[in-house]
Parts: C-alpha cells; structure tokens; sequence
C-alpha cells in the first residue's frame, strides 16, 4: 500500500498542480470499432484541466506499418465532476501534424461540445496526415474547462502532453494517457500517401 501511494504521489508532483483529480472509481470507456486507433487502455482512473492544449502524439507504427494516416475522426471522453463544474463544454477539437516534440501544422480543426462520460466527436471526413500527428483537446475557457478523461497507464514511450501554447513547450502527462483517440485508416505506402492527397486536392475533401 505505501509503495502504490508513493507511485501516486509521484506521478501528481509531475503534471500541473491543482489540474487533475483522482476518481474514486475506475470508470470504463471502451470501444466496438476496429477503425480506432488508441493509446489509453480503455479505462480511466482521472481527471485532468491542465494546460490550455492537451493532446495525443500519435505514430502510425505504433499500431501497423505505414507512412501517413487518413483521419475520418476524433474521440475525445470528458467528465463533469460535482466538485470542479465546468464554465463551458465547449472546445476545440484540432489535428496537426508533428513529432513527439510538439504539433507544428495545424490540418484541421472543429468546434465540439464535451459530455459527460460519452464519447464526443470532431467529424473530418477525410484528412490525410503524417505518419506522425497529433490530436488535440484545445480549452477555450481561463480554467481549462472541460476536463477530460486520463487512465493510469504510466510507463513506456509518453504519447499525452499538455501545454499552453499549440507549438511549444509541451509536458508530459506521465500519469498515463488521454482518452483521446483516432478514426481512420493508415496509408501503408508512398503512392498511398500521395493518391490520397491529390484525391483530396482535386475535389476538396
């Protein structure tokens, strides 16, 4: 038991102070679609408000060899706690490319209304990204409202970070990960990639 608080008290001196919350149950948020790529567990053991941008890093060889991703959407799960009410469900939902660095080119974005503890979605139709891209949750309210959905899958290669500037200065939500995911299909070659993007030139998505 002191060694499982002492991982916990770690793992809260490393994220912004006073922005995440501990749920006292484990809440589950699972998934019946094999087109959605994830790095959360399907569970979720937190709250988090921190950071005006909090996003997902995504590489697609992570799941399945390729060079690009053809986004149709994002999930983003989100929970209203009594104690910590939010001043506005609304966000915004944006996809970049970049590396695990911070996003750099913004490709996409959609205005969305949180619920709670129900998946919500940015709808594209058709994006096509690098093989390295990232999805954020962008706050547009002064106390980061609203907080979204972290498991507790702390170790491995970080994949959630936040901050409050969209291409800098990003930290790692070492607790474990968003529950922030992707729809789509990656694009396994070049002419893939390309055909892909041209399709999309030519006719606007």
């Amino acid at each position: 038991m002191k060694y499982l608080l002492a991982l916990q008290m770690i793992a809260l001196s490393s994220i912004a102070p006073g922005s995440s919350l501990p749920l006292e149950h484990t809440v589950y948020c699972g998934t019946d679609s094999e087109d959605i790529f994830q790095y959360d567990d399907g569970s979720a053991q937190w709250i988090f408000w921190g950071g005006e941008y909090r996003g997902v890093w995504f590489n697609v060889e992570d799941f399945y060899p390729g060079i690009g991703f053809d986004c149709e959407q994002l999930e983003f799960w989100f929970f209203h706690h009594a104690s910590y009410p939010w001043e506005d469900s609304s966000f915004e939902a944006i996809l970049a490319n970049g590396d695990a660095t911070a996003p750099v080119t913004e490709l996409a974005s959609e205005s969305v209304s949180a619920l709670h503890y129900s998946p919500v979605y940015a709808v594209y139709g058709s994006v096509v990204c690098e093989g390295q891209f990232w999805a954020l949750n962008h706050s547009l309210t002064e106390g980061g409202w609203p907080s979204i959905l972290a498991d507790d899958g702390s170790g491995g290669v970080e994949h959630s970070f936040y901050s409050d500037a969209f291409g800098s200065g990003y930290a790692a939500l070492t607790m474990g990960d968003f529950l922030i995911r992707a729809h789509g299909t990656i694009l396994a070659t070049s002419l893939d990639y390309t055909s892909w993007g041209a399709i999309k030139s030519l006719y606007g998505n």
